[in-house]
């Protein structure tokens, strides 16, 4: 345990540098279709922000199934995988040659995997969290990673992330993080679907209600979403994460969601590296109804698609007890030396550079097209702010 406190302390030191820049993410797991179902959201999000996003099995799943002879079915597998891949748009996807259900914690194995961490540059790993019983490949997964992270450079370690399985969920946890993944719940279902071996096939047979399956593709489908689903949806225990990250009023409208926790070994993050090692949250800023400009710190390059959502309310005549929203003063109350004139006082809206005049109105929401690249800065549509109250709390999610 000595280890790993040094470990920690020694890396919480080096400089996090990969803010707003392409990320390399690896996810560890023991067999095909396992980083489909446990990670699958979260890497289909990766992968459309532009990420490079890697998948890697430690064994080749041959024992999944009641009546394929192994090798047929290490390579059928294999196949699904790659379907896997097309769908979630991963740059790769390596599958061990190892037999499923007798997976061993061994230094060629450990090699192996720091080797593949080490020439994929990762940034951020994800894997199983290892424990006592549950299935011996999903553990000893877990352990091989955990242990090969002791040979890694120091100075480029990554972080390591714990994925829940089936096992391991039941054990009394709240996560560090948890991903909205509704706008890629398809996506995601549609991996897990390549897998037909183990979704059409092994796994109903292992539940009593393979003839039924095979029967209906309805059932099929009703299988496959409860295959997915207890790793997939919005709980009690996952929702202090979801609310940390994206706020209670996002939060409480999020359905599909994946739980990750930060391991006792790598790189620590603080709050700021996870929002960088998780771009698909966005940022929440709070914007006091007094704030002339704020800077978001946020440098957007140009064409870069961002959705800024506003709430709250700000007091913009204090004389007149006068509120708003972030859509601005209603009825429209016209001020010519506001920012922006034509829109409604006390309206959230943006410039990109500091010293720019060339502002835009946000409102309650805004897609945005960066017109130029530069710092994006928030403002309130006031000529005076210096007597306003009250707050925006604004999310900015760069596309």
């Amino acid at each position: 345990m000595k280890k790993y406190i040094i470990a920690i302390i020694l890396l919480s030191t080096i400089k996090f540098a990969y803010a707003q820049q392409s990320l390399r993410v690896l996810v560890i797991f023991a067999h095909p279709d396992e980083g489909e179902i446990y990670a699958g959201g979260v890497a289909a999000l990766y992968s459309k922000l532009g990420h490079e996003v890697k998948f890697m099995s430690l064994t080749n799943g041959d024992a999944g199934h009641y009546s394929m002879k192994p090798k047929d079915l290490a390579e059928r597998r294999y196949k699904e995988a790659m379907k896997a891949k097309e769908i979630l748009g991963l740059s790769a996807y390596e599958i061990l040659d190892y037999h499923d259900g007798v997976l061993k914690n061994t230094e060629e194995i450990r090699r192996k995997v720091i080797k593949s961490i080490e020439a994929w540059n990762a940034d951020i790993v994800f894997t199983f969290y290892p424990a006592k019983g549950g299935h011996n490949d999903n553990m000893n997964a877990g352990w091989i990673v955990r242990e090969a992270s002791e040979q890694l450079d120091q100075q480029r370690m990554p972080v390591f992330m714990y994925m829940r399985d089936f096992h391991t969920a039941a054990f009394s946890y709240i996560p560090d993080v948890a991903i909205d993944i509704d706008e890629v719940w398809e996506t995601k279902l549609a991996s897990c679907g390549a897998h037909e071996s183990q979704v059409v096939e092994a796994n109903p047979k292992a539940e009593g209600v393979l003839d039924e399956v095979l029967a209906s593709k309805k059932k099929q489908a009703e299988f496959l979403f409860h295959n997915t689903i207890p790793f997939s949806i919005a709980r009690p225990d996952n929702l202090i994460a979801l609310q940390k990250w994206y706020g209670k009023e996002i939060a409480q409208n999020v359905t599909f969601v994946e739980e990750f926790e930060i391991a006792e070994f790598g790189r620590q993050p603080n709050d700021d590296e996870v929002y960088e090692l998780f771009p698909m949250i966005g940022r929440t800023f709070t914007i006091s109804g007094k704030a002339n400009w704020f800077d978001t710190g946020i440098d957007l390059k140009d064409g870069q698609l961002i959705d800024i959502s506003a709430n709250g309310k700000i007091l913009w005549n204090l004389n007149a007890k006068n509120f708003c929203n972030p859509d601005g003063a209603t009825p429209y109350t016209q001020r010519e030396n506001n920012p922006l004139p034509a829109i409604g006082t006390g309206a959230l809206i943006g410039k990109i550079g500091k010293e720019s005049s060339d502002y835009f109105f946000i409102g309650k929401r805004q897609e945005i097209n960066a017109y130029k690249s530069g710092r994006l800065y928030l403002g309130i549509n006031d000529d005076d702010t210096n007597d306003n109250g009250g707050m925006y709390r604004v999310r900015i999610k760069i596309k």
